[in-house]
């Protein structure tokens, strides 16, 4: 017996016959009429829709026989699908292929005529096929007639190929339709990436999905930032994962040196139906069978990257054609995500230089005030105690009077930063105007805030400053004041550490006084 060879283009060939979704599914009535017209026209006693798929023939459609299926090797329309032509043996006991063939010895099969099933042209997916149980002639008009209707079934397969095609879009214009909904609500476009990825790996049949938004870094460098990703294999992942780094929870994809950046550099779709022959440049895309990368554009600009790998026979031309058009609608998303952020960006940053001081960058009072009040309630919820340091630098006038203005602001930045430097992270120190200062000390009574007080007059008049060649030496009084009850408020407590911090000037300055209980 004579298997039948394996035909070029075997992966494609196998691509195109799962995207009939004809395998493995229920009888057709029209499709079973035309297999028992094939039988009656013929006046054979059965005919059959063969689908030849991996190791196997599959029945779809049966007109006197009883098997659904067949080893691949043992089928006479596997020689059809290798060689692409009709195959017609009048006598199979007088072909040395076939004459001890189990269909041959056990079923009787004495008589085969079957026609290829070409749909694109290139590859044959299965035949119509006769069966007789007497050797039989078969001249070239029947063969003519035999093929006509091969041809028929596959105009009707070519239709449903289309219609399942356009339901395939649909479903996943219906699935970007609800990403749009959803990011509407809470303007977050990673479950929106996520919604739209679950239903395009289905209808692409493919194993590796994300959608990517260009963006820069903070140091000008374009990175991928990746807001959906799913997989349905494991190995397909192997690929992707090495050039990603992570990000906060995130992916983030950097440069131009991986092979998805000529879609980003020259803006058409990349396509890779034989990844093994870019082993050279990435040796980890010989693990893949295809690659797909779809620039996502927005008013003329590239705004980020749909990538869809691992899909069976590879990318066709109509099927990129389909998910352009839904790149370019993912595209608006992400321009419209662009715009999101920025706005949030633009809100805080106003909402930062309302809070600061312009000159040295600390906290400014309106500020200061907000996160004490926060803080307090906080306080009085646990009934922690917390105290207060007000801050004035000493005969600061005279340094502005003396070597101008320009010189005052240079001390107040320096004091700043020491300020800054000698707090911790939960101190809360704001420039109350002028040369005054104010601290929020949390968890800190009195006498705690009473010794850092004294701490940061140590520092402050040891602080080496120079103005254009000429010294400057500083001295500070601080006011302290801790909350004495869990009634305190705020303001109370503010007036209080001014009240200690007058004291203390009046006390003959460069010094720290705890205001009286």
């Amino acid at each position: 017996m004579q298997a039948p060879p394996t035909p070029a283009g075997e992966q494609a060939r196998l691509a195109l016959l799962q995207r009939t979704a004809l395998l493995d599914t229920p009888p057709e009535p029209e499709l079973d009429r035309i297999v028992s017209l094939a039988a009656a026209i013929f006046n054979v006693p059965t005919a059959l829709l063969s689908l030849v798929d991996h190791d196997r023939q599959w029945f779809k459609a049966r007109y006197g026989m009883a098997l659904r299926e067949t080893p691949r090797e043992v089928s006479l329309c596997g020689h059809v699908v290798a060689s692409g032509s009709m195959l017609v043996v009048e006598d199979t006991l007088q072909d040395p292929r076939f004459v001890d063939n189990p269909l041959v010895s056990q079923l009787g099969l004495r008589f085969y005529a079957g026609a290829p099933l070409r749909l694109d042209g290139a590859h044959t997916i299965g035949t119509l096929c006769i069966n007789d149980r007497q050797p039989r002639q078969f001249g070239a008009s029947e063969q003519q007639q035999l093929q006509l209707l091969a041809d028929t079934v596959c105009e009707l397969l070519r239709t449903r190929m289309t219609q399942l095609a356009i339901a395939q879009q649909c479903e996943r214009l219906v699935s970007v339709n609800q990403a749009q909904a959803g990011f509407l609500l809470d303007r977050n476009m990673e479950p929106a990436s996520q919604t739209i990825l679950a239903p395009l790996l289905e209808s692409s049949g493919s194993k590796l999905g994300f959608i990517a938004s260009c963006q820069l870094d903070h140091d000008g460098n374009l990175y991928l930032d990746i807001l959906g990703l799913a997989q349905n294999d494991p190995v397909a992942m192997a690929w992707l994962l090495p050039l990603l780094q992570k990000h906060d929870g995130s992916y983030r994809l950097y440069g131009f040196d991986h092979i998805l950046a000529s879609a980003l550099s020259e803006g058409d779709p990349l396509v890779i139906n034989q990844p093994r022959l870019f082993a050279e440049d990435d040796t980890r895309l010989a693990q893949l069978t295809s690659l797909l990368a779809i620039p996502c554009f927005c008013h003329g600009t590239v705004k980020g990257l749909m990538v869809l790998a691992d899909r069976p026979g590879g990318y066709e031309p109509e099927l990129v054609a389909q998910l352009s058009t839904l790149a370019d609608t993912i595209g608006s998303l992400l321009h419209v995500r662009d715009l999101e952020l920025a706005r949030h960006a633009a809100e805080a940053e106003l909402a930062r230089q309302a809070s600061i001081d312009p000159l040295t960058g600390l906290a400014n009072r309106r500020a200061f005030l907000e996160r004490c009040q926060g803080a307090l309630q906080l306080l009085q919820r646990y009934q922690t105690s917390f105290s207060v340091l007000m801050l004035d630098l000493d005969h600061f006038k005279l340094i502005n009077d003396g070597l101008g203005h320009a010189a005052g602001d240079y001390v107040l930045c320096e004091i700043a930063q020491l300020l800054r430097q000698q707090l911790r992270d939960t101190d809360q120190v704001a420039r109350w105007g002028g040369e005054e200062f104010c601290i929020l000390l949390p968890q800190e009574d009195g006498e705690r805030a009473l010794q850092l007080a004294n701490r940061l007059r140590d520092a402050i008049a040891n602080l080496e400053l120079s103005w254009h060649e000429r010294m400057i030496q500083l001295t500070v009084s601080i006011g302290v004041a801790g909350m004495l009850s869990p009634q305190d408020n705020i303001d109370t407590l503010l007036a209080r550490a001014d009240q200690a911090l007058y004291a203390a000037k009046l006390a003959g300055r460069n010094r720290c006084l705890q205001a009286d209980a």
